[in-house]
Formats: C-alpha cells, structure tokens, sequence
C-alpha cells in the first residue's frame, strides 16, 4: 500500500471516528429511544398551576396542601397526618414550608390530630386548585405555583411510601431555591 493511500485511509478512519457518534446519538434521539431520567417522584404539571393573587390568601413560603371537600375518608386521614409528619421530618427546613388543607367550606374533620396543618377556607382558592384530584397532596412554591402532586392512600404502609417521597421532592426543591 502506497503511503497515499495509508494516509487517505487514517484521514477516513479519524473522520468516521468522530462521525459516528454524532450521528448515532441524533439518531437515538430522533427516534425517542432515549427516555430522559426523572428525579421527581410526584406528577410535575406542566405548565404549572398559577394562584397569582390567590397566593397572598396563603401562608408564606413553601406549602404542602391538600384539597378536600366535606368528607374526610381514610386517604384523606392518612394525607393529613402525612404531611403533618412531614413537616416535622424537614428538620431544620421545617420553617420554609407549611402544611395546609383547602376546602370551600367549613372542614368537618378535627384537625388536633394533625396540629401543624393549617386549614384554609376559600371557594375561589379551592375552585383554583380544582384540577388536582381531590384529596391529592400537592406541593406550592413561594411563588404560587403548583409544581406536583401526590395521590394519598387509606393504607398506611401505601402512604408512607409517598411521604418519603414527598419529602424527597421537597428537601430537592428547598435544596435549589433560593427563595422561600
């Protein structure tokens, strides 16, 4: 072989070295073969819920809620104690965030079970937040925008589970803002 003819064949081999992965990798994801990782565990809406002047009927800083109506079945029980709990597991992030409960009317659960949770009563609030499913648990920025949500469970073991991982989602967000 002639050294021409070496020389074009390590200039094709060099190209196609650096060639090929580009063109594998948009490949790949023209295709949607990549699924991108998730971190969060809870449902992200997007775009996300905005409260916009419903959000100064709220406590401030961060708020895990939840919104129910009149009754208060075994989900809802165990929702409120988990958020309840998971204020306390914050730690020494417990003071950016607030646990609240959102109905349209009087509640008629007792909530001396659940003492960290606040109970706020507001038709237009509740009508705002009427997207999430009832008795869903639900997470809001200092902002007022509602960023996930949880579903809640009558089985205790079920509702732990998705308090840790409401409470990994949460330390991630309080971790990475700056506001709150």
């Amino acid at each position: 072989m002639s050294t021409v003819k070496k020389s074009r064949a390590t200039l094709i081999g060099v190209v196609l070295a650096f060639l090929i992965p580009v063109i594998g990798a948009k490949l790949v994801l023209d295709q949607n073969w990549y699924q991108g990782a998730v971190t969060n565990k809870g449902t992200m809406l997007v775009p996300p819920i905005e409260l916009n002047q419903l959000n100064q009927r709220l406590p401030a800083g961060w708020r895990v809620a939840m919104r129910t109506e009149q009754d208060c079945g075994a989900g809802c029980q165990q929702g409120l104690y988990a958020i309840n709990q998971l204020d306390i597991a914050l730690g020494k992030e417990t003071e950016r965030v607030t646990p609240i409960m959102i109905s349209a009317q009087a509640p008629s659960i007792d909530l001396q079970q659940t003492p960290l949770v606040q109970a706020v009563v507001d038709s237009q609030l509740a009508a705002a937040v009427a997207s999430i499913p009832d008795q869903h648990l639900f997470i809001i920025d200092p902002l007022g925008n509602i960023v996930l949500y949880y579903p809640t469970h009558a089985d205790e073991s079920a509702m732990r589970t998705e308090a840790k991982n409401i409470l990994a989602d949460l330390r991630t967000l309080l971790k990475l803002s700056k506001i709150g």
